[in-house]
């Protein structure tokens, strides 16, 4: 190739690289920008989000949760991954995971891009916003609580924590348990619900959830908005003597279960009623709840419904 032709093609390949640089975001910038908050936010906004547990088995992701957790992935692409429910008693005695109102957000503190993007999506959250209103981002989705990274960020105290003594757990081996392969996001139920001015431009009054029955551990799953707040009940335990089938039942009493579901919830109701414990709710455990429901005059429609539980905890010793 002739010399001044050789000078021009690499003359060109350099402006184009330039370009390139230019037009296109580098990793780290992609990583630390902010997801897109929507115009025409009003001047009102929702107060911290209150506390309020997950007490049902209900576990359907709820439009709020889904469509933060599809912003977040759709922002950073070194955080695609996501999980919102889990198996009631698969994930502790408690977790938004068991109602639909939480996300793991798979973004490792080990990898350098999800951590990034981790840290980015966090600091928007509870930044400050021009007209000087505090964790403004999290307000406006509903955000509870956030765990990540060895520490837990409350609505409540809108502090960081430690999180279950996790700083002096540096292992590894731990990493799952100290939120250090995720961040965990619970909302609360009009977050959840995607009844937020972040989504709507609207403030809601509080919606605090289903509450539990006196005598239960759970509460029926969501059914509509609870403006009223609920009453608080002593947890309730089995009697000392009890069998472990009861000691079982009574941990999960009062939740909503039903053909579709699984996990330990599950295999307790059919280790009682001696349907082979496979943890799956199928035909086969419906048949038998029928039959329990039929023998105790409670109907027949196969779910676990509170009338259903209060008899079959007074039938099992």
């Amino acid at each position: 190739m002739p010399r001044p032709l050789s000078r021009l093609c690499a003359l060109v390949a350099t402006t184009l690289a330039a370009l390139a640089l230019l037009v296109a975001p580098t990793a780290a910038q992609a990583a630390t920008r902010a997801p897109r908050t929507p115009s025409g936010l009003p001047a009102t906004i929702e107060p911290m989000a209150g506390y309020s547990g997950q007490v049902a088995c209900d576990p359907r992701t709820r439009p709020g949760t889904r469509k933060l957790a599809t912003l977040l992935a759709a922002t950073y692409s070194a955080g695609r991954s996501w999980n919102t429910t889990y198996a009631c008693g698969t994930d502790g005695s408690r977790s938004e995971h068991y109602d639909g109102r939480a996300i793991d957000w798979m973004v490792s503190i080990r990898n350098k891009a999800q951590h990034a993007a981790a840290k980015a999506a966090i600091a928007w959250l509870l930044a400050t916003d021009k007209a000087g209103n505090r964790f403004a981002m999290a307000r406006r989705l509903g955000v509870m609580y956030l765990i990540y990274d060895n520490r837990m960020w409350g609505a409540w105290s809108g502090r960081w924590e430690d999180y279950n003594g996790c700083g002096k757990l540096p292992s590894r081996a731990n990493d799952n348990w100290c939120h250090r392969t995720h961040v965990h996001i619970s909302l609360s139920w009009n977050g959840a619900m995607g009844r937020t001015t972040f989504w709507t431009k609207r403030v809601y009054a509080t919606d605090y959830g289903p509450c539990r029955y006196q005598g239960m551990n759970w509460a029926p799953m969501y059914r509509k908005r609870n403006l009223s707040g609920c009453q608080n009940y002593a947890s309730v335990k089995a009697p000392r003597k009890s069998s472990s089938t009861k000691k079982a039942l009574v941990a999960y009493s009062g939740a909503t279960l039903r053909r579709g579901l699984t996990g330990p919830a599950v295999t307790a109701l059919q280790t009682a009623l001696h349907v082979r414990a496979t943890g799956h709710y199928t035909g086969a455990t419906v048949a038998a709840v029928r039959r329990f429901q039929a023998k105790h005059h409670l109907g027949r429609s196969g779910v676990m419904w509170t009338r259903t539980w209060r008899a079959l905890l007074a039938a099992v010793k």
